[in-house]
């Protein structure tokens, strides 16, 4: 029933469930991983086999079912008839509906579907900024889209945003343009595949984070996005042996021929089956088999340097050898999330353990990379 959807609550046990519905897409975007997509799509039965077994769990609390892709709504029969017989019945768990979309097919019956539901299935937008920057990204599919929509439907549901060598220039503007809509930011990724070491790009990028600085100074209401509100608290306190996600663990993504993979990272359309088979072997509780050892005894960083464990094997064929080629990257974001809090800082009149640790954190970064 829909009162059986999850509250958040402190302490209890989450479990994310990627179900990949389709391999295709109705879009090309310039900086698609997935290379090895094939015309294939889940059937309905099975989906709900799938999710069954996570509602009715003794070893969850929550579930977050996220229907993905491709593109997901390519399979909108698939999501209604699997969210209308789930809501029909009563599970153990508690849970709720997500997808992450394109926004292209999120019309006419789909777009009134997901209306009538949307306390109960939550979307969010993929949107790379201004129209010029999203054509040029997402297969000029901006005018396509119905932007307020999602906005009237989840007006507390971010955005994600992907930073192509297209439209790198743009990241003041794009970010400030997503903004102006009303929407804040969790995810503002560079692209997978691109060597960001490169020069001009880091001259660019500290650029387009320095006017990014000073414009959420000036708008103190707005919250910055994590590309420069980093927790740099972390980095003064003593390092641990940590996974940075849940994958193989708390998360789980299931392809279409019912397959388990350790996260949607991790499926057939990004790695061929040699390699899967190779990760279908490692034991995802061993977190020290993770780490990224040079990391973590020479960098700084290494707390607040957010790692994926697929793009790590998709670059360097092993997945605790970090992907170098945004290292620097990492530096210029550190520097300018220094700046930004050192600011805030400023006007504080009380100062909390976790500021303490900032502070220091400030000074350090400043030191090591701010030459």
């Amino acid at each position: 029933m829909h009162d059986q959807i999850f509250v958040s609550l402190m302490n209890i046990r989450k479990f994310h469930l990627s179900i990949v519905l389709t391999n295709q897409c109705n879009l090309n975007c310039v900086y698609c991983y997935e290379c090895h997509k094939k015309r294939q799509h889940i059937q309905p039965e099975r989906v709900k086999t799938i999710i069954s077994e996570y509602l009715n769990s003794s070893h969850y609390d929550e579930v977050e079912i996220d229907f993905f892709g491709g593109e997901p709504f390519l399979e909108f029969q698939t999501i209604k008839e699997t969210c209308e017989w789930v809501w029909s019945q009563r599970w153990k768990n508690k849970y709720i509906f997500f997808a992450t979309t394109n926004g292209v097919l999120v019309q006419g019956d789909i777009k009134e579907w997901l209306r009538q539901h949307k306390k109960y299935f939550w979307v969010s937008l993929s949107l790379d900024g201004t129209r010029e920057s999203h054509n040029k990204n997402r297969s000029n599919s901006f005018d396509k889209i119905d932007i307020p929509f999602f906005k009237e439907c989840w007006p507390e549901q971010t955005v994600k945003m992907t930073i192509s060598k297209e439209t790198i220039e743009c990241i003041y503007d794009n970010i400030v343009y997503i903004h102006s809509l009303g929407f804040n930011i969790t995810g503002t990724n560079f692209a997978e595949g691109i060597d960001w070491e490169n020069e001009k790009y880091i001259g660019v990028v500290a650029s387009q984070l320095e006017k990014l600085c000073l414009y959420y100074i000036d708008n103190p209401s707005i919250k910055p996005v994590p590309l420069i509100n980093m927790a740099i608290h972390k980095c003064a306190e003593d390092k641990s042996i940590h996974k940075w996600c849940g994958c193989g663990e708390h998360m789980a993504a299931y392809e279409t021929d019912g397959k388990k993979y350790p996260c949607t990272f991790f499926t057939p359309m990004t790695f061929d089956k040699q390699t899967l088979n190779s990760v279908l072997r490692l034991d995802f509780t061993k977190h020290a088999d993770f780490v990224d050892n040079d990391c973590l005894n020479n960098c700084y960083l290494e707390p607040v340097c957010n790692c994926c464990y697929g793009a790590n094997l998709l670059t360097n064929g092993i997945v605790n050898k970090r992907d170098r080629s945004k290292c620097e990257l990492m530096k210029v974001r550190a520097v300018y999330s220094a700046a930004l809090k050192a600011h805030k800082l400023l006007n504080n009149t009380l100062v909390t353990p976790e500021d303490k640790l900032t502070i220091q954190a400030i000074n350090k970064i400043n030191e090591i990379y701010n030459s």
